[in-house]
């Protein structure tokens, strides 16, 4: 959640004349995070403060939103801690603001944990099970818009702007991870996250209260999901290394609530693969060789949140090696 748009206070309240949530008090851009622009809005309505987070979407095209919109909606009516969009008057989650689609949803309780015990990843373990399962009963579709294909093209985009060395690296593993999932049998798919790292989740107390950031959300492999989270979550102190007691945790309450199938077990060491590579991929597009030229405005922004992709790079290797 960086700041890649600036706003000025006539711009978020031109937004705001479309709703009834009430007079704006204070506006802060957020830091941190990736890909869109957020603002922190403080709201009175009539003595009573509510806090909001206006997101300007910087690369997702329009036309996709409204699956993010409405797979929230479902998800809060199956009782899972979701910041839902707001409808303005007539009804309309969507608007444009500087040329961008925005929204605005409620601002939930708790902040991400600043450092992960068990009790978190137990938690969140439980949760992804019963967003899969919820995600498993919808009808919505998503195609994931950073899935194979997306991975192909990118690896050819990217190997003549690499550094010899990495761009070997990079067609290499994508080759043997190509493969690899060629002889695969069909795992189950549904709705996931796509981007379940420990900042898209909130705690207070030590309690689970929101996952937030759906954005990567789509229609793919479960055990993908989950091979994802455990690289955030369940990482021995080198940051690269899966540690065993963590990883059991998260298995062992999602499980719980969706058991795993026996192809899907044996496939676990290829998708933590697969996931590592996604986001070495992705990482490297977004602060170093993006798809499209890029302004000053974003470019500053992009070196504030510099997230290194080389960390990806180097769990890759841990995880092509077991």
């Amino acid at each position: 959640m960086a700041v890649y748009t600036r706003l000025n206070q006539q711009d978020i309240t031109s937004v705001l004349t479309h709703y009834n949530l009430g007079k704006l008090v204070s506006y802060q851009g957020i830091d941190g995070g990736v890909e869109n622009t957020n603002y922190f809005l403080d709201i009175d309505a009539e003595g009573c403060s509510s806090r909001y987070v206006l997101t300007l979407f910087e690369y997702l095209p329009e036309n996709s939103l409204p699956f993010f919109i409405d797979y929230t909606d479902e998800l809060k009516a199956a009782g899972i801690p979701v910041p839902a969009a707001v409808r303005d008057q007539q009804g309309n989650a969507l608007h444009q603001l500087k040329g961008k689609p925005a929204l605005i949803v409620p601002c939930l309780p708790g902040k991400p944990p600043s450092s992960l015990t068990l009790h978190h990843i137990h938690q969140v373990g439980g949760m992804l099970g019963k967003i899969h399962k919820t995600g498993m009963g919808s009808s919505l579709k998503q195609k994931n818009q950073r899935g194979l294909n997306w991975l192909d093209q990118q690896q050819k985009r990217l190997f003549p702007l690499l550094p010899e060395e990495d761009a070997l690296f990079m067609q290499g593993q994508w080759q043997a991870i190509r493969q690899a999932l060629s002889a695969l049998l069909p795992l189950p798919e549904g709705l996931v996250h796509g981007d379940l790292f420990h900042d898209n989740t909130l705690f207070a107390d030590d309690t689970l209260t929101g996952v937030i950031d759906f954005y990567q959300a789509c229609y793919d492999l479960l055990v993908y999901d989950i091979a994802v989270t455990a690289n955030d979550w369940c990482l021995c102190n080198d940051g690269l290394m899966l540690d065993t007691e963590k990883t059991t945790v998260l298995l062992d309450s999602y499980t719980a609530v969706r058991p795993l199938t026996a192809e899907e077990q044996k496939a676990w060491p290829l998708m933590l693969r697969l996931a590592a590579f996604r986001f070495w991929i992705s990482r490297i597009i977004t602060f170093v060789h993006p798809e499209a030229p890029v302004d000053e405005a974003h470019n500053s922004a992009m070196k504030r949140g510099y997230l290194d992709p080389n960390t990806f790079k180097e769990m890759l290797k841990v995880r092509s090696q077991g």
